[in-house]
């Protein structure tokens, strides 16, 4: 994928950018180079597909690419699994029996994973930066370009908050 095609989606999703977490007191402008961790994921698919995803987009964000023995800062990645409740929307206004159907109801649980990328500082593991992409990673049934797409999408809108804004 072209690095201008990869700019252009940052630029895009920057509007609508992943909550983030970052250490307060840290000056991101002493951190000029960046390496993927040495313990991440590489071999699998989605693993290879981030890896490659952020390696494309950390250039635009002031981090130059480098090996981890080298490099000022190290980013991490990981897939959370997450459950998430199927809940029903309370009915202020009808009638149930001889009680009013007011509450929330939970009628089932989806398990999923949510993208998260933090960068760490490679001499003591500590963590200045954290951001959790909102939504669900795609579902095993996507694959192949479209799988690709977006992975990509969401790293994009992860890194859109590096450096972080005071």
């Amino acid at each position: 994928m072209s690095t201008l095609r990869l700019f252009a989606l940052a630029l895009l999703l920057s509007g609508c950018a992943a909550p983030y977490d970052y250490a307060e007191g840290t000056d991101f402008q002493r951190f000029s180079s960046v390496a993927l961790a040495p313990d991440g994921d590489v071999d699998s698919l989605d693993g290879a597909r981030i890896g490659a995803a952020a390696r494309a987009m950390l250039p635009a964000r002031g981090l130059r690419l480098s090996t981890p023995d080298q490099a000022s800062l190290w980013l991490h990645y990981r897939l959370r699994q997450e459950t998430r409740l199927l809940t029903t929307m309370p009915r202020m206004l009808s009638r149930h029996g001889s009680l009013w159907d007011d509450e929330e109801r939970v009628y089932g649980a989806v398990r999923q994973q949510r993208l998260e990328l933090w960068l760490t500082e490679p001499h003591n593991g500590k963590v200045l930066w954290r951001s959790k992409y909102p939504k669900a990673f795609p579902a095993e049934n996507i694959n192949g370009a479209e799988r690709s797409r977006r992975i990509e999408q969401q790293v994009a809108e992860l890194l859109s908050n590096y450096p972080p804004r005071p």
